[in-house]
């Protein structure tokens, strides 16, 4: 398993910075230290690799919402958590910046992604729904339909990050995202929301 593992960061790294395209599995065996055979044993392509680093990412997002949900704090701002927690790890994860960056290369694979971005839409629209159901959504908000404008605008924060100054400034989109986003989410009178202190 600790070989595995060890492919894996290696193939998050040599993704996130070259893209599959731009990745060889030479590059992810000399990021990784280990023997042709030992990659091959865990992974029979480039292609199966990328898809097991986007698994990891997908993994990362439901953690990261099961740990979220978990505490004591009203369910919405368990959402606005969860998003700006993962905008941190795609900052410091090769894994989960390699995971984003696959993604969104649909194109480059000769098999279909299945549901590309469905966890992430599912994930919110349970924890979207609890808040409806609290009462802390405006009447006309669907949780579905919100989740997947959310992860929309997620993708577009990202893709814009990475394309201007990377990372770095990814969890200050996203919280800009939510003051836009808040205000068409919460009931009338309840416009005063205040963000986790997740990005300070």
């Amino acid at each position: 398993m600790r070989t595995r593992e060890a492919v894996l960061r290696a193939a998050g790294e040599a993704f996130a910075q070259n893209g599959f395209l731009g990745t060889s599995m030479s590059d992810i065996l000399q990021r990784a230290g280990v023997t042709k055979g030992a990659l091959y044993f865990h992974f029979s392509s480039k292609e199966e690799l990328a898809f097991a680093v986007v698994a990891a990412q997908k993994a990362a997002v439901t953690r990261l919402a099961e740990e979220e949900a978990a505490k004591e704090v009203p369910p919405l701002q368990a959402v606005v958590a969860t998003t700006t927690r993962w905008a941190r790890a795609v900052q410091s994860d090769p894994v989960v910046r390699a995971g984003v960056r696959l993604v969104a290369e649909q194109g480059a694979y000769q098999r279909p992604m299945s549901r590309p971005y469905g966890q992430w839409e599912d994930v919110l629209t349970q924890l979207l729904q609890r808040a409806q159901d609290s009462g802390q959504l405006g009447e006309g908000a669907n949780p579905r339909e919100a989740a997947e404008l959310i992860v929309a605008a997620l993708t577009g924060a990202t893709i814009v990050a990475q394309a201007t100054h990377g990372p770095c400034d990814l969890p200050q989109r996203v919280e800009a995202m939510w003051q836009l986003l808040l205000t068409g989410l919460l009931p009338d009178g309840h416009k005063v929301f205040v963000l986790p202190r997740t990005l300070s």
